[in-house]
């Protein structure tokens, strides 16, 4: 709910931004902002801004205890490298958690894997 609060209060202030600007633009012929750069991407809710959360803290529990490391995968984006090889499993083990509320297959896996849970994560 916090983060879905959060959320909303961006959007409100995104949107109070461009009429602010178009206020006191002086030219009303260049108008920068009339097409996208890029195509529109569809708000995230909530359940996908939690999934993100969770998953980087994951992430740098599992960087601080077993020395893994932040990879780049062309098509699927970020990824983790965990003992060279990419952890593949850790999104659906974060899903269980989040959709179902049990932790126990995120808890195994990060048992597998000999990530510490119970270890402060450094943010550095």
């Amino acid at each position: 709910a916090r983060l879905t609060a959060e959320l909303a209060r961006e959007e409100a202030a995104a949107a109070a931004a461009p009429q602010a600007a178009a206020a006191s633009d002086p030219d009303p012929l260049r108008d920068d902002r009339a097409l996208p750069l890029f195509p529109l991407q569809p708000p995230r809710t909530g359940r996908e801004l939690l999934a993100d959360h969770i998953t980087a803290m994951v992430c740098c529990a599992a960087m601080d205890t077993v020395g893994a490391v932040p990879g780049l995968d062309w098509l699927d984006g970020p990824t983790l490298l965990v003992g060279g090889a990419r952890a593949t499993d850790l999104p659906p083990q974060v899903l269980t958690l989040i959709e179902d509320g049990d932790p126990a297959g995120l808890r195994t896996w990060l048992a597998r894997q000999g990530i510490r849970p119970e270890k402060p994560v450094r943010l550095a």
